[in-house]
């Protein structure tokens, strides 16, 4: 009689997703724990957003993997950019994510 608890087990394939996973969980929380405690927890959202413009750019004909994360990393950076040097007294660190992810929308919908 085999147990079909541990029957998965024996591939590697699922113990390294189960080790990838045990990983993954354990930065992301200390991670995340360190972005909600500086206030940046609209920062993440507002990036991931951010670099759909850097996808959107990459003509279609020519949209091969390498490319569009490329285009990603490009519009990444710049978001990242625009927001590590807002001025600090003009405006909430919130106000200035908010503005670069609605820009970012805007932009490609132009």
């Amino acid at each position: 009689m085999t147990n079909t608890l541990l029957e998965p087990l024996q591939y590697g394939f699922i113990v390294r997703a189960i080790l990838a996973s045990v990983i993954v969980g354990v930065v992301c929380s200390i991670v995340g724990t360190f972005i909600v405690l500086r206030g940046m927890a609209f920062f993440g959202d507002a990036l991931a957003h951010a670099i759909l413009p850097g996808v959107a750019v990459v003509p279609a004909g020519r949209r091969r993997t390498g490319a569009a994360v490329l285009g990603a990393l490009v519009a990444a950076l710049l978001a990242a950019s625009a927001l590590a040097h807002q001025p600090r007294r003009a405006t909430e660190e919130d106000t200035a994510i908010g503005v670069v992810f609605a820009g970012a929308f805007a932009w490609v919908s132009r």
